[in-house]
């Protein structure tokens, strides 16, 4: 049946996104084939990603033009408060306001400038229309965390080769986004019934997110490569050869899970994640050998591999440091 993630025709964010899943058999069947039924709702011509904020995708548009000036942006963001907000509350974060004061919208923007707007303006609104859900709270606030982690653990690796920091940056934003889609899915179980407990299927969500994430990415019209890149984050290899932004987010990911930003808490962690995150096991993982390939595409020496880490360590204190403040 087609549902749609729980809002009415007549309610003003109506079409967030829209899936064909029969809800009522999901215990009934093993991981591989719920992992089929997953990726079939995704591909399916019914479905339709949760909506980004139009302001949202017209400000990513306006700045790819170097000669835009601030107050065009000032002018698109006085049409949604909420993502303005979200913007401001961005601006003002440890990374990026260091120790100037953000007390504006302009001086927000003169801070955060072009290169980087794109980064933040897609953060703000994955935070407020995609890291969502009533019915799954806690496991999609551990993934929003762990976005943000890997996206910023991406832009360190970049600084340590020829990638854009930018697309490395985005690329780890998105990178799991499948999973946040696949949790918006199953939170939508209708009036009267209760979303599947998420503990014993972990595993089939974790099989399907690359393929879910690779559509979702493309009906956003999103640059393509960024939708092979999501595809691939496990894997690097696209058509048969390592891709850099891949390797790059393969190695950020595994980065996030040594600092504890994974979806999974290590065990004995103190972060809070229910929704039988702290007994999944090694999900949202890539193997060993994938690991060194993404290292030799990369051409990462050990030296540079430690000073990548050491960066990695200290943006993690300081992002724990501004979060416990």
């Amino acid at each position: 049946m087609s549902e749609h993630l729980g809002r009415k025709k007549t309610d003003a964010d109506y079409g967030l996104g829209e899936h064909t899943l029969d809800m009522s058999e999901l215990s009934l069947v093993s991981a591989e084939e719920l992992t089929r039924r997953l990726v079939g709702a995704f591909e399916s011509p019914n479905y339709s990603p949760p909506r980004l904020p139009s302001v949202a995708t017209e400000l990513l548009s306006l700045s790819q033009n170097p000669d835009v000036e601030f107050s065009e942006i000032e002018a698109l963001l006085e049409r949604d408060a909420m993502l303005a907000g979200e913007i401001l509350s961005l601006a003002r974060s440890a990374f990026y306001s260091r120790a100037r004061q953000v007390d504006s919208m302009r001086a927000a923007l003169v801070l955060i400038g072009l290169t980087k707007l794109q980064q933040v303006v897609l953060q703000a609104a994955m935070d407020l229309r995609v890291f969502r859900s009533d019915a799954y709270a806690g496991p999609m606030e551990r993934l929003r965390h762990h976005a943000r982690a890997t996206a910023h653990l991406s832009r360190i690796i970049s600084m340590y080769t020829p990638m854009a920091e930018e697309q490395a940056f985005l690329c780890g934003l998105l990178h799991d986004v499948g999973i946040a889609g696949i949790l918006l899915v199953l939170g939508d179980a209708g009036r009267g019934q209760q979303p599947p407990d998420l503990t014993a299927i972990w595993p089939a969500i974790d099989g399907a997110h690359a393929k879910a994430g690779t559509r979702m990415v493309e009906l956003w019209g999103l640059p393509a490569e960024y939708a092979m890149v999501v595809g691939a984050h496990h894997q690097v290899l696209i058509e048969g050869y390592p891709h850099p932004l891949a390797a790059t987010v393969c190695l950020a990911e595994e980065l996030s899970k040594e600092l504890d930003f994974a979806l999974a808490p290590k065990p004995g962690s103190a972060a809070k994640a229910d929704g039988g995150l702290l007994t999944a096991g090694n999900i949202d993982s890539s193997t060993p050998a994938t690991l060194d390939t993404a290292r030799e595409a990369l051409g990462l020496t050990d030296q540079v591999l430690e000073l990548i880490r050491n960066d990695a360590e200290q943006w993690a204190a300081s992002d724990r440091t501004a979060v416990a403040g």
